[in-house]
């Protein structure tokens, strides 16, 4: 392909155990500096984005060539950065994969820096997402294999029972990650400090032009031949009559050779016995069938399943939304109001999610200024319900009509004290107001976090849609 440099991302964990000072002056901190050499160490012709995770993963950049922009947002890159806190490598992969364009034939890179803590070892770490985008994983990992405690001030972090949180550094997880894309792992030494031009020159092997302008890009080949075959195998047995072979070798075969023809039919119909796992559209059928029988908690529990399987967006934003009203008709409006924030950041025009989100939002404020714990709903005009994963066109049309909610006490006082705009500013006047205000690039990468996840601002009050 054409030499026009690489695409690369760089995903920094941005969970709590990056906090940890067993290398100094904290592993976030070295994995920032890391991260600042790298991007000055691509060459003009690359182009870069910045994501992160922790509970969940998001892409804060496009892909830029300006590395100097990039740079001056690294110092943001904290623990408050991500309001859903955790260490889901997975999500933080896909968020990042976002970046690249579809049908750029430039190098696709993904940089990982992270200690690899999971809450447990068989967290998926998103290698099969990397390489069905044809993207290369070069990590770095930071810590101690021995592992240290998270200072919670004014004492440490402890966990349920009052112990002391103890982060180690898992580089195993980075190194599979890395190898299952075919790219490399590094570690930093004992004072934090990796060999950035290793990994600049690891991020760029794809990228040197030959003297005709060209490079040669590797990529996977798909070897499906043992796969079909295997495959035309079992349609094969499946369509022996094995009950008929047995007989057959119970009267022909020599009393020896009777187990194997009987273990070999055995494991045939074992095999075409095998249940198939229920996809994302019938899990969806499945809960509205439990819900509609008044089994709200299998409802539940077959929308989450829906919602973990489900491949496309839209229906992992429908199994969020069932989710929501099933929480609903049990009275729990803090799980219903959750759900609904996951459907909206999956499907931000559905008008049906904001309005039950903004329902159950005025419900939990109401019952906090009354002092009393959510109780359920009263029969008057509620939230939208969806009995149909997928609608005919009278029951979108009579979801169009939605009951007007009545603004609360609080919410009257602030339409009529609202403020009168603001005088308009000639162009030299506002440019020199506009050199006053300090940048602070932390506040503009969290709103772009909640702006991205749904995530709602804090709030002491109430809550904030």
């Amino acid at each position: 392909v054409p030499a026009s440099g690489i695409d690369l991302v760089v995903l920094l964990d941005v969970s709590r155990s990056m906090e940890a000072r067993d290398v100094p002056p904290s592993r976030l901190e070295r994995a920032r500096r890391t991260a600042r050499d790298v991007l000055a160490g691509l060459a003009p012709g690359d182009r870069a984005a910045l994501a992160a995770f922790a509970g969940r993963g998001v892409l804060l950049t496009p892909l830029t060539p300006d590395m100097q922009a990039l740079a001056e947002m690294l110092p943001a890159f904290d623990a408050s950065l991500m309001t859903v806190q955790g260490s889901r490598l997975r999500r933080g992969v896909e968020a990042a994969l976002a970046a690249f364009p579809q049908d750029s034939p430039r190098p696709r890179l993904l940089l990982v820096l992270s200690d690899g803590e999971a809450p447990r070892a068989a967290v998926p770490t998103g290698a099969q997402e990397a390489r069905d985008a044809d993207a290369r994983v070069v990590s770095v990992a930071f810590g101690s294999e021995a592992g240290t405690t998270i200072a919670d001030p004014p004492a440490l972090l402890r966990d349920a029972l009052g112990n002391p949180v103890v982060t180690r550094r898992d580089a195993t997880r980075l190194e599979m990650l890395a190898t299952a894309t075919e790219g490399e792992a590094f570690l930093a030494d004992r004072w934090g400090v990796a060999d950035t031009g290793a990994v600049v020159a690891s991020l760029r092997r794809d990228a040197t032009a030959a003297p005709d302008g060209f490079v040669e890009r590797r990529v996977a080949v798909t070897r499906f031949a043992p796969f079909a075959l295997l495959a035309f195998l079992l349609l094969l047995a499946e369509a022996v009559p094995w009950r008929r072979v047995k007989e057959w070798a119970e009267e022909r075969l020599p009393a020896r050779l009777r187990p194997a023809a009987t273990a070999t039919a055995l494991v045939a119909l074992l095999l075409g016995a095998a249940p198939e796992e229920l996809d994302a559209p019938t899990l969806l059928r499945l809960g509205v069938e439990r819900a509609e029988a008044g089994d709200l908690v299998g409802a539940e529990h077959a929308f989450f399943a829906a919602a973990v399987r489900a491949r496309e967006a839209g229906l992992e934003a429908d199994a969020h939304y069932d989710l929501g009203v099933a929480a609903l008709r049990r009275g729990d409006f803090t799980r219903a109001a959750d759900a609904f924030f996951d459907a909206i950041a999956l499907a931000p025009d559905d008008r049906q999610a904001q309005f039950n989100l903004e329902w159950t939002l005025r419900r939990l404020a109401a019952d906090a200024a009354a002092g009393d714990e959510p109780r359920e709903r009263a029969p008057r005009p509620g939230p939208e319900e969806q009995h149909e994963p997928a609608e005919e066109e009278g029951d979108a049309e009579a979801r169009e009509t939605e009951p007007t909610p009545t603004p609360t006490p609080a919410e009257a006082e602030r339409e009529e004290t609202a403020p009168t705009p603001a005088p308009a500013l000639e162009p030299e006047e506002a440019e020199r107001w506009l050199g006053t205000v300090e940048d602070d690039p932390g506040r503009a990468l969290r709103s772009a976090v909640r702006a991205a996840t749904g995530a709602r601002e804090p709030s002491r009050t109430t809550p904030a849609w």
